[in-house]
């Protein structure tokens, strides 16, 4: 197959999945009005590989290495710059082209990616082919993707197998000829609900006594003892809101339960090597922080811009305290580029799987989670007290205030009434609105934690280098 198309992704959503979301189960995942907006979201992938220009479509697909054949090029294991540098572009320019990010296999293939280094590294033949012919599968058909990670953990002061319960991690409890039977919950899972496939790697280290819990494995979303239980994002548009024309774009993350599940040993990939559980997630952990920094690059800017589009629409161009906030959020942009782009050109080996450089990775995944509340904060100063107090598109749409809105709420003569308020209703959007709380609260926890990258920069960071730099030149001779 190769390409599938929209229509042919959503019809492999209706497979008899068990979803919940809001307390009700989902009959169609396509036709439901929360989810429905997660499928379109994540169908806009298929969009771009079959988009009438062909600039767009040779991006976002590309030769399969061996038979040629068109594949999504996210389906590439990166061997190069070259190719870490397209999955930057195609995560970019999917954000630029559909309004929205698709994560229909970035966050899924930031697992195998990881699967295929690792297995490469452990040397172990039958893992390297279960994620050989992996991926010859989902190339072949196309699968949308979610990686599954982060286990509910439970007690934090307790390690896996200290737990009251040892479900708090997912774990294997028996084994036959056939596969392992896997039970527990991993929460936080993007686009769960709307993947055809759930790809599992472990949280963190586990220790000897803890390798059952060393496991990871792929599993269709349909599997027997799979349930998900979806948290409501928003819907669509409402008549309360100046919004663009195009549809609104979103993601809904679930809590995924395996209830006992049964995974065939050929879709296994890890299960009791706990020595190699740090290094399956320490590099699943490099590439999705790439992933991140690839994706908040566009989301920055749309930030900065609408600070910029503020400062014009309130005609605040010329004051001093405004334009010092303007160069701060630009040199904060700015820099999370240069940093994402350095980890490409500054790629580390893993055998002949290349991987971004997980030193700077961290450093620009820091950057943006250290410095983001502070530039939200920017924002709403130079937006204003109106992007909390505003009325609403259906106060501007009835004729019989309309016109008190058109006199009173103009503001620079560079735009309509009409414009400013679109203006507003952006800096609603990106920095006074729910969705822009979850942001920030997504900022501090997604992709790991602040904590997690601190660790990881002082991990790869030269210190040995540094000492005898500072040592040679405090005249110290050892």
């Amino acid at each position: 197959m190769g390409i599938r198309t929209v229509e042919e992704y959503k019809e492999s959503l209706r497979d008899g999945r068990n979803v919940y979301i809001l307390g009700e189960k989902v009959e169609d995942v396509t036709k439901h009005r929360i989810l429905g907006v997660a499928v379109e979201t994540v169908a806009q992938g298929y969009a771009l590989t079959a988009h009438e220009d062909p600039e767009i479509r040779n991006l976002f697909t590309a030769p399969h290495p061996e038979t040629g054949e068109p594949i999504n090029r996210f389906f590439i294991t990166p061997r190069n710059s070259n190719d870490l540098a397209y999955r930057t572009k195609m995560i970019q320019r999917s954000i630029e082209l559909t309004g929205g990010l698709p994560f229909g296999k970035d966050i899924g293939t930031d697992c195998l990616n990881a699967v295929v280094a690792v297995a490469k590294q452990m040397g172990k033949q039958e893992y390297q082919e279960n994620a050989r012919n992996y991926f010859e599968y989902i190339r072949k058909h196309d699968l949308a993707l979610c990686g599954a990670i982060t286990d509910v953990k439970g007690d934090r002061s307790k390690s896996p197998s200290k737990q009251k319960h040892p479900d708090y991690y997912l774990h294997v409890v028996d084994k036959n000829k056939d596969g392992i039977i896997v039970k527990g919950a991993k929460i936080h899972i993007t686009s769960a609900p709307v993947a055809n496939e759930i790809i599992v790697v472990p949280t963190r280290q586990m220790r000897e006594d803890e390798a059952d819990y060393a496991v990871s494995f792929a599993v269709p979303a349909n599997t027997k003892g799979i349930t998900f239980i979806a948290r409501p994002s928003r819907g669509s548009w409402t008549d309360y809101e100046f919004h663009p024309e195009r549809p609104y774009r979103g993601l809904t993350e679930a809590m995924i339960v395996f209830d006992n599940v049964f995974i065939p040993w050929e879709r296994v990939f890890l299960c009791g090597e706990w020595q190699y559980s740090m290094l399956l997630t320490y590099t699943f952990a490099t590439y999705h922080r790439f992933t991140a920094i690839s994706y908040k690059v566009p989301s920055v800017e749309t930030l900065a811009g609408t600070a910029f589009l503020m400062v014009e629409v309130n005609g605040l161009e010329k004051v001093e305290h405004i334009r010092n906030k303007l160069a701060r959020i630009t040199a904060y942009v700015e820099t999370l580029r240069a940093l994402t782009n350095a980890a490409i050109n500054d790629l580390v080996m893993y055998d002949d799987v290349a991987v971004p450089n997980p030193l700077i990775t961290n450093m620009a995944k820091l950057h943006f989670a250290s410095n983001y509340h502070e530039i939200i904060k920017m924002v709403q100063d130079i937006s204003g007290g109106i992007i909390a107090t505003v009325p609403t598109k259906k106060d501007w749409d009835n004729p019989e205030i309309h016109d008190y809105l058109e006199y009173y709420l103009g503001g620079s003569e560079k735009y309509t009434t009409e414009e400013r308020l679109r203006a507003v209703y952006l800096a609603i959007r990106e920095a006074c609105s729910h969705e822009s709380a979850m942001h920030e609260v997504t900022t501090v926890h997604a992709e790991g934690s602040q904590a997690a990258q601190t660790r990881m920069i002082l991990h790869e960071a030269p210190v040995k280098k540094y000492k005898q730099m500072a040592m040679r030149a405090a005249g110290i001779k050892k």
